[in-house]
């Protein structure tokens, strides 16, 4: 299991042909998405939330994206 985060952050992402991040901006440093290694959704009170498991070929982060807010956040980073 990683460190919790719970930043927000700003995503580059597509639809190809669902939602997919491609690149991620945290703390002043852009990681690449390499790979989308899971995905899953949940909900915070009213609003869908799509989790991204992603690898920048180093580390893996848990992206979420609140449909609602049409926010992402970093979630957790496993190092």
């Amino acid at each position: 299991m990683g460190e919790r985060i719970g930043d927000g952050v700003n995503v580059v992402a597509v639809f190809d042909p669902a939602l997919r991040p491609v690149k991620f901006k945290w703390k002043g440093r852009v990681y690449p998405v390499k790979e989308v290694t899971y995905s899953w959704t949940s909900r915070l009170g009213s609003a869908g939330v799509t989790h991204f498991s992603v690898t920048d070929g180093a580390s893996l982060y848990e992206l979420a994206y609140n449909q609602a807010t049409m926010r992402w956040s970093l979630e957790e980073v496993e190092l």
